[in-house]
């Protein structure tokens, strides 16, 4: 990786990317390399078309090609999504005919190194590049990380977009193993996404909840896994935008109608233990049922399907004693 032609974020409006990335002509993109990425804007009405029944035109062009292609959601494009052709120009060139072919009406000018069309406020940012459980049906889940018997993240595993995280899990972590990325600025600004040390290596995506000048550390909220951590502020790095591009992962979410017992300010470690157990490695369904006041934070029902039976995990933490069930 050359890690001098990359572009850094290092404020809230975090899709800011250099035009000079723009690859004008395919083959002025990376003559070095001959590594080309080019992404066009497909109109959600053409998405199906493009991608075909089962994936058969997506898989012929990467056939005939041999590029690597997918369809993406980008936060900033609402009517529209994003065909990302990856290879040497070659295979680029020979993606780019046939789909012109197919569908004569679409743009196939490339927009990867683009700024977005309009200045992104932290806010926006932040409510469209999250991928929310949608309201009132039920999806299909896992559990991520679990805070508390009634407080986790979740990941809708069977979402398109999911399938993306591991390749960015990939690219994050060749990109962070290089020296001399940028660290954050400082004082760090509350609410921009980052780049945080995980588990064996790893490198996950952040988002800084609180900064604490005095002690140099900052509360960080990991956004595809979940999990709330404190951490030293120079073990932080600025985040490649390229990397902001997959919608955050981790859906943080609260049981609907479960409180802890009388008396109780907090869920004990039995009813922890026994949400974990319940969640931990199982095929789970979730649905949307209400918000909390306090925090605005979904209210779910969480269903167990791993059994003969469907368990509700809400009732059953109230009937096995572990918490009082809350009407509204």
């Amino acid at each position: 990786l050359d890690i001098n032609s990359m572009d850094f974020v290092d404020s809230g409006c975090a899709m800011r990317r250099r035009v000079t990335r723009q690859n004008a002509k395919l083959g002025g993109a990376s003559r070095k390399s001959d590594h080309v990425i080019w992404e066009i804007e497909v109109p959600k009405d053409l998405v199906g078309r493009l991608i075909g029944k089962q994936g058969r035109f997506m898989n012929s062009l990467r056939q005939a090609s041999g590029a690597k292609i997918y369809v993406s959601t980008l936060p900033y494009f609402r009517d529209s999504q994003v065909c990302h052709i990856e290879g040497s120009s070659q295979q680029v060139e020979k993606v780019l005919s046939l789909i012109g072919k197919k569908f004569k009406e679409l743009c196939l000018t490339n927009i990867y190194g683009l700024p977005p069309p309009t200045p992104l406020t932290l806010h926006s940012l932040l409510m469209t590049a999250w991928l929310f459980l949608p309201d009132g049906v039920t999806v299909e889940v896992v559990v991520a990380h679990q805070v508390d018997a009634g407080h986790m993240f979740l990941q809708q595993h069977t979402h398109p977009t999911f399938r993306v995280l591991r390749s960015l899990d990939q690219q994050m972590y060749a990109c962070y193993s290089e020296p001399e990325i940028p660290t954050l600025p400082t004082p760090v600004e509350v609410g921009i996404i980052c780049a945080a040390p995980g588990p064996d290596g790893a490198w996950l995506r952040a988002q800084v909840i609180s900064y604490f000048e005095e002690s140099n550390e900052v509360e960080l909220r990991y956004v595809d896994y979940g999990g709330y951590d404190k951490v030293k502020t120079d073990t932080l790095r600025q985040i490649r935008s390229d990397f902001l591009s997959l919608p955050f992962q981790g859906a943080e979410v609260l049981l609907d109608n479960v409180v802890p017992l009388p008396d109780e300010d907090h869920f004990s470690s039995e009813a922890d233990a026994a949400v974990s157990e319940m969640t931990r490695g199982a095929a789970l369904v979730a649905q949307v049922t209400n918000y909390d006041n306090a925090t605005g934070l979904p209210l779910i029902q969480l269903w167990n399907l791993t059994g003969d039976e469907v368990v509700s995990v809400n009732r059953a933490l109230v009937e096995r004693g572990f918490a009082q069930w809350l009407g509204y």
